[in-house]
């Protein structure tokens, strides 16, 4: 009994798909080419690998040991590359990169397969967190870098960390449905405002835009989540100002989006610790990555 390892891939993309016309759109091959390389394998082994039924195809136990088989070599053989890839001058290792649920569905998320494609040796670990507890985790090394936000200046660093400016995005007026519309500053004093959780870069920018009115009406609710704010603005219990990434992809019905420059920026922050950084270094080529990606790449619009 002798195996042509070349022919592994056609039964592994028929275990992964269910079928031999599935599997040869993800090969790029035609279905009978996957089938004559099934029935060559099976001539090999002496055995029947796949049987085929009324919605496609299975392994037979026979199939499922070679198949198992074909998916311990993939995986050496992928163990030994990353193990050749520091010889090669490659840059390895693993880099975490905490962030906010909305930049890492708009932003980090899309960007991993192109990142894969051009830093293989780097193993990029995303973990969705607030910036208190990132803040913890960056300072004692479980993080690499930090994405961070702010509400136009972002100001400086605290000592000893570097804050890399990664996207400006505007920030949008949101009002319900039933609002008059707003065209221009000045209409924002006849709104009643929604409240936001203290200290988040969205109360800052609520703070610094409502202070021009001294006789600002706030609503009861306060929120803490996108979300809440969207399904708040929907109820018609009042008005909020949002970034645009906070709507991307959203659903808008009931609610009237206006955007106006006078309401400034969100800054989006890449923060790492100044000690043991390097240029060369792997988090150093990450952050360089995703910032050039997302110059070329406007974020992902992900529905509710």
């Amino acid at each position: 009994m002798d195996i042509d390892p070349r022919r592994l891939p056609f039964l592994l993309s028929v275990a992964r798909e269910g079928g031999i016309v599935a599997a040869a759109d993800i090969l790029m091959v035609s279905p009978s080419a996957v089938s004559q390389q099934i029935q060559k394998l099976e001539e090999e082994v002496g055995l029947k690998l796949v049987e085929r039924t009324t919605s496609g195809a299975i392994l037979t136990p026979a199939g499922s040991i070679v198949a198992e088989a074909g998916e311990r070599i993939n995986a050496d053989i992928a163990e030994a590359l990353k193990a050749l890839r520091p010889l090669t001058g490659q840059v390895t290792g693993t880099v975490t990169l905490g962030a906010f649920l909305t930049i890492c569905r708009s932003t980090l998320i899309p960007a991993l397969p192109d990142l894969t494609d051009a830093l293989p040796g780097i193993d990029l670990r995303i973990e969705e967190t607030e910036e208190t507890p990132g803040m913890a985790a960056l300072r004692t090394g479980q993080f690499d870098i930090l994405v961070i936000e702010r509400d136009e200046d972002p100001g400086l660093a605290p000592r000893g960390y570097t804050d890399v400016p990664f996207i400006d995005e505007p920030w949008v007026l949101v009002t319900p449905d039933s609002a008059p519309p707003i065209g221009s500053i000045e209409d924002l004093a006849d709104l009643t405002w929604l409240r936001v959780n203290p200290g988040s870069s969205g109360d800052h920018v609520m703070r610094r835009i409502t202070k021009a009115f001294p006789d600002t009406r706030w609503a009861p609710h306060l929120y803490a989540t996108y979300e809440a704010a969207r399904s708040l603005v929907r109820a018609r219990a009042g008005s909020t100002i949002l970034p645009a990434m906070a709507l991307a992809g959203a659903h808008t019905a009931g609610m009237r989006v206006t955007p106006l420059p006078s309401l400034g920026t969100r800054k989006i922050l890449l923060r790492h610790k100044n000690h043991g950084w390097s240029e060369a270094g792997g988090p150093a080529r990450v952050a360089t990555f995703l910032t050039e990606w997302q110059r070329h790449n406007s974020y992902a619009t992900p529905t509710d």
